[in-house]
C-alpha cells in the first residue's frame, strides 16, 4: 500500500518536506526505491542478495517467503532507515529442538 514511513508517503501526509530520498537525494523514496534501487543501501542489498539469490528481486518473495522475510528484516535493521519508527527489527534466533 505504500503506507510506510518513507518520504514519498510521509510527504503525502505532510510529515516530510519532500518525497525525495534523504539518503541518495536522487529519486522519490518509495518502498521499491528503498528495497531495490537506492544506491545508499547497495552494501546491505548485496548481503541480502547473497543470502537469497534471485528471489531478492521480487517483492512477492520478499514479503511472503519465510526465509526472505528474515533476510528483509535484517536488511531493514542494517540500513537503520526505519529505526526511529520501529527500533530494532532483527528477527529473533530460534533455538533448535525447542
Amino acid at each position: 500500500t505504500g503506507h510506510i514511513p518513507l518520504n514519498k508517503h510521509l510527504h503525502c501526509i505532510s510529515k516530510a518536506p519532500s518525497p525525495i530520498c534523504s539518503s541518495c537525494q536522487e529519486h522519490e523514496e518509495t518502498v521499491h526505491h528503498y528495497l531495490f534501487t537506492c544506491p545508499t543501501y547497495d552494501r546491505q542489498r548485496n548481503i541480502m542478495r547473497a543470502e537469497l539469490g534471485p528471489k531478492v528481486h521480487q517483492m512477492k518473495h520478499l514479503l511472503n517467503d519465510d526465509k526472505c522475510i528474515k533476510a528483509l528484516f535484517k536488511f531493514i535493521t542494517h540500513t537503520c532507515r526505519l529505526v526511529s519508527t520501529f527500533r530494532d527489527v532483527t528477527p529473533p534466533v530460534r533455538e533448535r529442538g525447542g
